[in-house]
């Protein structure tokens, strides 16, 4: 099978968009094989899919049924890209995405080869403590489930590592039993997370350069817990990621997030 891709980088998750038709009992098997490092590779796959709703722009279907929104900022740069938007020039979009309900507005900004992003996210459906196990310990971390994806949150303080929590994550999300499970190693101090993202349906477990529902979590958790709007940098390996989380009467009501995205390449493989 003929597969068309581009390639974007947005704050450094690789992401790979399939504009080639593939149907959906298919299209786990066929992002396993994009990904691996000898034929496309990145660090996760969307499909290109007509809309239900006449509103939309287009639909992006994640690998696994998530929802992603680093994904979402590049399927509108390669929607504006498409469009030939000039330098400058700022298109507001509306597209439907796999694990959001309706459509999720896009703002697109070109910027000279770049394009600006801001998405505004689904938000959370709870923010809660779970405990987890972790060899012969137990401990309790801020779990934020969000449409499509759920996000643990672990603090420096705890002491696991990177190694541990990719050994792990499968474990954890027998007990989740999310669609697709974040672990957010967070340093505060320094407004940084380094993210790993598994998606049980693909067979995925990817330490990710930058996480657009990730740094989602982190701002919803943070407006939370402080009852005030927060908006703030959250730093990653790839970049930055402006979130912004904002409160109203005790309730959290808007969730954006805001960053730039590259174009990597783009071409033909067979699969």
């Amino acid at each position: 099978m003929n597969i068309q891709y581009v390639k974007y980088s947005p704050t450094g998750n690789i992401t790979v968009l399939v504009t080639t038709p593939v149907p959906r009992d298919r299209q786990a098997a066929v992002a396993a094989r994009l990904l691996e490092p000898d034929c496309v590779g990145g660090e996760q796959v969307g499909y290109l899919e007509a809309p239900s709703d006449e509103r939309a722009a287009a639909r992006l279907q994640m690998m696994g049924g998530e929802f992603c929104g680093n994904a979402t900022m590049a399927l509108g740069a390669l929607l504006c890209r498409r469009e030939a938007l000039a330098d400058g020039e700022l298109r507001s979009l509306r597209l439907e995405v796999s694990g959001a309900s309706g459509t999720v507005p896009c703002t697109i900004l070109r910027e000279g080869e770049d394009w600006l992003g801001t998405v505004r996210m689904p938000l959370p459906t709870a923010i809660e403590q779970i405990d987890l196990v972790a060899g012969s310990d137990m401990f309790r971390a801020p779990l934020v489930r969000m449409p499509g994806i759920a996000h643990l949150i672990i603090p420096a303080g705890i002491g696991l590592g990177e190694a541990e929590v990719r050994r792990l994550l499968p474990e954890w999300n027998a007990v989740i039993g999310a669609d697709a499970l974040g672990a957010l190693l967070w340093n505060a101090p320094s407004r940084f997370i380094n993210p790993v993202v598994y998606v049980p349906s693909a067979g995925t477990l990817v330490r990710e350069h930058g996480c657009g529902s990730g740094t989602a979590a982190i701002g919803s958790w943070l407006a939370a817990a402080a009852g005030e709007t927060v908006e703030m940098p959250i730093h990653q390996p790839g970049g930055t990621i402006l979130v912004r989380a904002a409160m109203l009467k005790g309730r959290l009501t808007v969730l954006t997030i805001n960053g730039r995205v590259k174009l990597v390449d783009e071409g033909m493989v067979e699969v």
